[in-house]
């Protein structure tokens, strides 16, 4: 009994801090890359264009620590998680670095190719990368909405490139749909962290009663 209550808080908490928001932002800048990378290129060039996020990316992890330091673990407090959701936890880097080879390797035989028409075969392409990704993440994370994150990137490029071929859009029609989608994103991540304050305390308020309890 006990350890099914315990179980259980392990659970809540972890959704707690999973669904806190913060990462959500995270991933907005990193999609907002692919909506400002494409405009950059023009001056920069496509090394440096996204170079030039590195720098953005350093602040908003920054950032990110400090609120989970001065925010977060306030309110949830120390945490140990189970040893299969650590397993998890620690495969994903793996896997990310899978799956983002094979999109480097599927990347530099496209660009090779004189055979290959580069637009829709790239995006599609990148759809699948983004797919499967995402799928894998929320897998391990078990972070349903990371899938749904998935599926509205996934589908970005392949509208994109429609628009661009419609004469709709530049750039493959990047800069527009992976806007839009890094805004969404970024939304969702701002109302779940709002969301979280409150939900946090309640979640270290039990724990608290339960250790009181043994």
């Amino acid at each position: 009994m006990i350890e099914a209550e315990l179980k259980q808080i392990e659970r809540s908490t972890y959704r707690a801090v999973a669904d806190s928001g913060l990462w959500d932002v995270f991933i907005a800048a990193v999609v907002s890359m692919l909506a400002f990378g494409p405009l950059l290129s023009v001056h920069l060039g496509d090394f440096w264009s996204a170079a030039a996020f590195v720098p953005v990316f350093a602040v908003i992890l920054l950032v990110i620590q400090i609120v989970k330091v001065r925010v977060i673990e306030p309110r949830i407090g120390a945490v140990e998680f189970s040893e299969p959701r650590r397993k998890r936890m620690a495969a994903l880097p793996v896997v990310m670095l899978v799956v983002n080879v094979v999109a480097l390797v599927l990347g530099i035989v496209v660009v090779t190719s004189t055979k290959v028409p580069e637009g829709p075969i790239v995006a599609f392409g990148l759809s699948m990368v983004i797919l499967v990704g995402f799928t894998l993440a929320s897998f391990l994370l078990q972070v349903p909405r990371v899938f749904f994150y998935g599926l509205l990137l996934a589908v970005a490029p392949l509208f994109g490139e429609a628009l661009f071929l419609r004469g709709y859009a530049s750039h493959h029609g990047y800069p527009i749909v992976f806007g839009v989608s890094a805004v969404v994103i970024l939304v969702s991540g701002a109302v779940r962290f709002i969301r979280f304050l409150p939900r946090s305390l309640a979640v270290n308020g039990r724990a608290n009663t339960k250790r009181a309890d043994d």
